[in-house]
């Protein structure tokens, strides 16, 4: 079961499909993906599913969380918390005093609303104080059926396709995924905060639910994945010898940073062209004058 612990994210895996109980990464504690952040439940559009997730004290998730004197709680996700007014998902949830919490997630509210969307679980008292507050991802992937409308959804498994990080064999090393589902989507959202903060400022703002451009996104969130993974490397680096013998198994943090940087600068690149277009595209419009017949000019 995925873990979400209190403001600080939590420790597991994919909490997702009909009534799925979170799906760990390949090795629980290994040096690869499993680790901390903020967990992700996953959905598709079209579809009912529900969700059963452990609120805790604790990053390990071993700690549960005391309910016994809260009297609600209510999952709310935003597309962006930078976004106000925009349209929100709202969804009461069951739950007992040792912090398991359950919630029901249908077409009326995914429809529509695919991408990647920040969750938060805010549990009241009786007279409708906030008391705790946890944090999650809330993927909602598009599915053939419910809404056509709006982008492609970036998902975990799409930038591990492009980085070839599908499974524990694929990562003979590692013997695990080196790339959590949280570091994926905290990459997308970085890319997203990366787009709306490079001048020229534009008169819309994008989120990971509304970015058009799903290729270029998946190539500025390897960058991120790739730069950050390179830090970790240089980190742990420490090359040791025995019976002759001479390993480091960590000294691949000066390749990353190339193919980081190469990454990054496609990204970039793209970044500073297409906000030049829109940037264009906003200095043209048309007046209307009503002393010429409301005629444009």
């Amino acid at each position: 079961m995925i873990c979400i612990a209190q403001n600080s994210g939590g420790k597991g895996g994919v909490s997702g499909g009909a009534g799925a109980e979170g799906q760990p990464s390949q090795k629980a504690g290994g040096f690869g993906a499993s680790g901390y952040g903020y967990p992700v439940i996953e959905t598709v559009t079209g579809v009912t599913a529900d969700f059963s997730v452990q609120l805790t004290k604790d990053t390990d998730g071993t700690i549960p969380s005391d309910l016994s004197n809260i009297a609600s709680v209510e999952l709310v996700a935003r597309p962006s918390m930078r976004c106000q007014g925009r349209a929100e998902i709202h969804a009461d949830c069951e739950f007992t005093p040792d912090g398991v919490v359950a919630f029901t997630l249908g077409p009326e509210q995914v429809d529509c609303n695919n991408g990647v969307w920040y969750a938060e679980f805010l549990c009241r008292d009786s007279e409708g104080v906030l008391r705790q507050d946890y944090r999650a991802y809330l993927c909602i992937r598009k599915g053939t059926q419910g809404s056509k409308d709006g982008p492609h959804t970036v998902t975990p498994m799409d930038v591990r396709m492009a980085l070839m990080d599908t499974s524990a064999e694929a990562n003979q090393l590692l013997d695990d995924l080196e790339f959590s589902d949280q570091m994926i989507l905290n990459a997308v959202e970085r890319c997203m905060d990366e787009w709306n903060e490079t001048p020229p400022e534009l008169l819309k703002r994008y989120d990971a639910t509304t970015f058009p451009w799903r290729e270029h996104l998946i190539k500025g969130a390897v960058g991120y994945l790739m730069q950050s993974v390179a830090y970790r490397y240089t980190r742990n680096r420490m090359q040791y010898s025995a019976s002759g013998l001479s390993l480091d198994t960590n000294d691949k943090g000066p390749v990353y940073v190339q193919l980081a940087a190469a990454a990054r600068q496609e990204w970039k690149n793209f970044v500073a062209a297409k906000k030049t277009e829109c940037n264009m595209a906003e200095c043209f419009g048309t007046v209307s004058l009503p002393y010429f017949d409301s005629r444009e000019w």
